[in-house]
């Protein structure tokens, strides 16, 4: 997990690129960065975490700074929190993340991957389940969606052959 999840940063930081024009169709969108952005993106080519989790935080809610560079900063800093083990932190970018933008595969099964390790089973699966209408060839989710929906099999049939608690005796 580790792996893809770094993986998906530095794809996303790249082809996020090339969605931006796309990304910043709102009129209400600041027509160009006040903020300086290079520091953040910067720390996300070097792989850097610690720097990511420090600089890229002063993006993300800034309204100054423009759509697609408030998205790739949140993804960048949701990674970053994920390979360091803090995974409320890392959901909580993904969280923003995807108030930028919904329609993201890679940023809804990054997402669920953090909420099935947290053991929230059935966010985690809504996840998949979302990603893989907006891309059912994405071989990642797909195989995300398949071991998850095995896994609650599992767990429903172990509950159905185990007999009822007993009821404590008064």
């Amino acid at each position: 997990m580790r792996l893809s999840i770094y993986s998906f940063a530095v794809m996303f930081l790249f082809s996020a690129c090339n969605a931006h024009a796309a990304v910043d169709t709102d009129p209400e969108t600041p027509v160009a960065s006040k903020v300086d952005t290079a520091p953040c993106f910067a720390a996300v080519v070097a792989g850097d975490d610690d720097r990511i989790i420090a600089i890229c935080g002063e993006l993300i809610g800034n309204e100054k700074v423009m759509t697609a560079d408030r998205l790739k900063a949140a993804s960048a800093r949701g990674a970053a929190y994920a390979r360091k083990d803090q995974t409320d932190l890392a959901i909580a970018d993904y969280d923003a993340a995807l108030k930028i933008d919904l329609t993201r595969p890679d940023l809804l099964n990054a997402r669920g991957e953090l909420l099935r390790k947290k053991g929230d089973r059935p966010r985690a699966i809504r996840d998949f389940g979302a990603a893989l209408k907006i891309d059912p060839q994405n071989e990642a989710v797909r195989a995300n969606y398949k071991a998850l929906a095995q896994e609650i099999e599992r767990m429903g049939a172990k509950m159905s052959v185990q007999p009822p608690p007993k009821a404590p005796l008064k």
